[in-house]
């Protein structure tokens, strides 16, 4: 399956496509200020990389955040406008488990964080890897980085754009000092969002263009999403086991 991924949700535009296990083409973009446009034109920029039309793309895979308010609400837009007018599938991906999925060679806990954009608050989630796949094994968390850090139990390499922010106030506020803590700089990318999205879809596990919507957490309703979306989850394990 030629699947297209795109992430609008931090300060970049990462769109990338794929076909099976091979990356076809995957850019990441600066964002502007005229990001409607922007996004729509480094979709054609990627899409002529991989010597494709939008008519040969098989399926969509769109982060949903949490991130940017504006930037997530732009690229799921568009997203939907294309599977919807395309008549493709879409599955919406959160931005959380692609940056998981960005360090999925390591045996320890992996924390994905993005930065809120005001004081030190961040959005993060554990997940542990499970093979070729990695599943959250925690609530989404929404709050300081401070009370981030007093959750951590054992081993763990946090993945963040922001990486290079945080490495020494994790490791002041971890509850045991001498706990192994690691940190990524890395930012989602498109073709890990398209991979992601190509395993719901593979499943038949798609969503609804025309009701899929961003993933918008703040601490009052971080847990009204884990509850709409855990299914029969076991208690601490939310979201959809891979088929």
């Amino acid at each position: 399956m030629k699947i297209l991924g795109i992430d609008t949700s931090g300060y970049a535009n990462a769109v990338g496509i794929i076909d099976g296990n091979h990356i076809l083409a995957e850019k990441i973009f600066a964002t502007r200020a005229d990001s409607l446009g922007q996004i729509i034109t480094n979709i054609d920029t990627v899409l002529d990389e991989a010597r494709l039309r939008l008519e040969d793309i098989d399926g969509f895979g769109i982060g949903l955040g949490p991130g940017s308010w504006t930037g997530i609400r732009i690229g799921v837009t568009v997203a939907k406008i294309l599977a919807y007018s395309n008549g493709k599938p879409i599955a919406g991906i959160s931005t959380l488990e692609a940056l998981a999925c960005n360090n999925t060679n390591s045996a320890a806990q992996v924390c994905p964080i993005i930065s809120v954009g005001t004081r030190d608050t961040v959005y993060a989630a554990l997940y542990r890897k499970q093979g070729k796949n990695v599943t959250r094994v925690s609530d989404y968390y929404v709050g300081d980085i401070h009370g981030l850090a007093g959750i951590i139990k054992e081993p763990t390499v946090f993945v963040s754009a922001e990486g290079n922010t945080y490495p020494e106030v994790i490791r002041r506020t971890l509850s045991a000092p001498d706990m192994e803590a690691g940190m990524v700089t890395e930012v989602p990318g498109g073709a890990v969002i398209a991979s992601l999205g190509a395993k719901r879809l593979e499943c038949g596990d798609s969503d609804d263009p025309l009701s899929l919507t961003p993933l918008y957490l703040k601490e009052s309703t971080a847990r009204a999403f884990v509850n709409r979306y855990a299914g029969n989850a076991p208690t601490g394990v939310t979201g959809k086991p891979p088929c």
